[in-house]
């Protein structure tokens, strides 16, 4: 549940805050590093430094080249908070597929284990 409540709080201040995009971007620092603080292994760090970082990049290019455009862009045509979002929503994606991957296991018995 602490991984659904994550991303429902990172989706709502995305939509409620995105014209805003220093305010947004000090929100979702606070988000990631709350998430960190619960998750905070070298594994969790590396999705989230990783995603940003590739997902940022991807964005950029698929912005440059056309494919599509945000309404309150900064930097290279991202919204400034948009790494922080990118990165936050793997690192709840992660966790949440660990969740469900303990969730199966104890239920498949002790045969599966």
């Amino acid at each position: 549940m602490v991984e659904i409540a994550a991303f429902w709080v990172l989706a709502t201040s995305i939509v409620l805050l995105w014209r805003d995009n220093a305010l947004l971007f000090i929100i979702l620092l606070v988000e990631v590093l709350v998430a960190l603080g619960l998750w905070h292994d070298r594994y969790d760090l590396s999705v989230f430094l990783v995603i940003a970082v590739l997902g940022s990049l991807a964005e950029a290019l698929f912005v440059h080249s056309g494919v599509w455009h945000y309404a309150n862009p900064t930097l290279l045509g991202v919204p400034l908070w948009f790494p922080l979002a990118f990165g936050t929503a793997a690192l709840i994606g992660e966790r949440l597929v660990c969740t469900v991957t303990r969730i199966w296991d104890t239920e498949a018995g002790p045969e599966r284990q």
